[in-house]
């Protein structure tokens, strides 16, 4: 199925550099939505960013409307809130426009014809929320073999939001034998984890390449937010996509399309170490590559693009 080319908006209208988005640009940070401009189309950023590649682009806003019009049957996809973005280019092109936030506030886009929202609870917001399915391309998030891997559990997370100190102490606390640890993220929190008889590498976040890399070490991946503006986390596909079953909380925010057999574990917060260790100890290669399929038939890059495509009524 031939599916229509992508436009995306990605954040703001600025005169100057923005650093985040110039960090994504250059590989130094993980950005979830790069990966479909590159499958599906182009991103443009309207801000002046140092690009490199033939699908990304830094446009001033009346040349984005210029190349939106040039594109009519394109989809737009507007990627974070911006007043100025909206009245200036969404306002102005008659493509179908998609629009999503990752953060909790302004979720909803009236000028878009459906505004993404990624839990199920947010789909209350407007009749314009439709369920969005984050994407993954499995050709970039692979998993090693499962004799290689060297971690029993994996976090992910620079701003330890996740409960990672919790689940390390209590790590400590409940389990005698030696367990191996990466927390990727973890460097800056260095001082909060607790001195034990596990093994605990924590490292610093320096790219997307090596957060693939490292999380495929792992055996299983621990999840556990609390945090009251989190979506549904980009790192729970990241890591399953890679054959690591997550350790979920099951009050924390919920989409049931990702939800598979064998790739996510849903506890309560005082389970949270013996789930873990009730997975590690039955986890083989098998489960991990169930863990993959699971990932891959719920939310590959191709199944999220078609669905936003349906959700727009153009196939």
């Amino acid at each position: 199925m031939d599916l229509p080319k992508l436009i995306m908006l990605y954040g703001g209208i600025g005169d100057n550099l923005n650093k985040k988005q110039q960090m994504m640009i250059d590989g130094q940070c993980t950005c979830g939505y790069r990966e479909y401009a590159r499958k599906y189309g182009v991103i443009i950023y309207m801000t002046p960013q140092n690009c490199k590649l033939s699908w990304e682009n830094s446009l001033t806003a009346n040349e984005a409307v210029r190349f939106c019009n040039d594109h009519p049957k394109s989809i737009v996809w507007s990627v974070k809130h911006d007043p100025l973005k909206d009245e200036k280019i969404i306002s102005k092109i008659k493509n179908k426009k998609v629009y999503y936030s990752c953060c909790n506030r302004n979720m909803i886009n009236d000028i878009c014809d459906i505004s993404l929202v990624d839990t199920t609870e947010r789909l209350k917001l407007s009749k314009k929320a439709k369920l969005h399915i984050k994407g993954k391309d499995p050709n970039y998030w692979l998993p090693i073999n499962f004799s290689e891997k060297i971690y029993d559990y994996v976090l992910v997370g620079k701003r330890a939001d996740k409960n990672e100190i919790y689940f390390l102490n209590r790590l400590k606390e409940e389990v005698k034998d030696v367990r191996t640890v990466l927390w990727i993220g973890g460097e800056a929190h260095r001082n909060k984890v607790p001195r034990c008889h596990h093994s605990i590498n924590l490292l610093p976040f320096v790219g997307q390449d090596m957060v693939r890399d490292n999380i495929s070490l792992g055996k299983i991946g621990i999840l556990f937010t609390e945090h009251p503006a989190e979506g549904f986390p980009q790192t729970f596909l990241e890591m399953s996509m890679c054959g690591l079953p997550v350790i979920y909380n099951c009050d924390a925010p919920m989409n049931s399309k990702y939800i598979g057999d064998y790739n996510i574990r849903l506890i309560d917060k005082p389970g949270l170490v013996s789930a873990a260790e009730s997975m590690l100890f039955r986890m083989n290669q098998d489960i991990s590559n169930k863990c993959r399929t699971d990932a891959i038939n719920r939310y590959s890059i191709e199944i999220s693009y078609k669905n936003i495509c349906q959700q727009l009524g153009v196939i």
